[in-house]
């Protein structure tokens, strides 16, 4: 039965869904109340959330389908950023579980989300990419310039004898 307090909730989470780059559902059990709060803090740092719901509540409100205690992380900013927050979380504590995630539009599995937040965060992959298109560059002015100062050598040298 729909009661007021569920609709608000299912309208909360549409909203956040709708609001979020990235999303990635989890299993929360085994977490005590402490690391929540800490996960928590971590995720704000980097503009994510991490909200724990009813899976029918889920259903309703987004495209995720969870079975079993499901907590949700929702990426606002970057949609990296706070899913490699939630893997050194996972790497330090063992929980939570990853089940499955949305980024941009695609739907992944646990195995390919943690693949995904080992890459490398978008700014470090643009400054890559600049440094590597400038690299062929840098290797012809540097080309060029050795030319320059082997004949300025040279006719330094000829000016010396003469």
């Amino acid at each position: 039965m729909a009661t007021p307090n569920k609709i608000a909730t299912v309208s909360a989470l549409s909203e956040k869904f709708s609001r979020a780059k990235s999303v990635v559902s989890t299993d929360y059990q085994g977490l005590t109340h402490k690391q929540l709060e800490e996960l928590h803090a971590k995720l704000r740092a980097v503009n994510g959330e991490y909200v724990v719901a009813k899976n029918s509540l889920l259903k309703l409100s987004g495209k995720l389908t969870a079975t079993g205690p499901t907590a949700v992380l929702f990426a606002y900013g970057d949609e990296l950023a706070p899913i490699q927050v939630l893997f050194k979380f996972i790497k330090t504590f063992q929980l939570p579980r990853v089940k499955e995630g949305i980024i941009a539009s695609e739907k992944y599995d646990g195995a390919q989300i943690e693949a995904i937040a080992k890459l490398p965060s978008k700014s470090i992959l643009q400054s890559q990419l600049v440094s590597r298109l400038n690299s062929p560059i840098y290797s012809f002015v540097y080309t060029l310039n050795a030319n320059l100062q082997k004949l300025a050598f040279i006719l330094k040298e000829v000016s010396n004898r003469v």
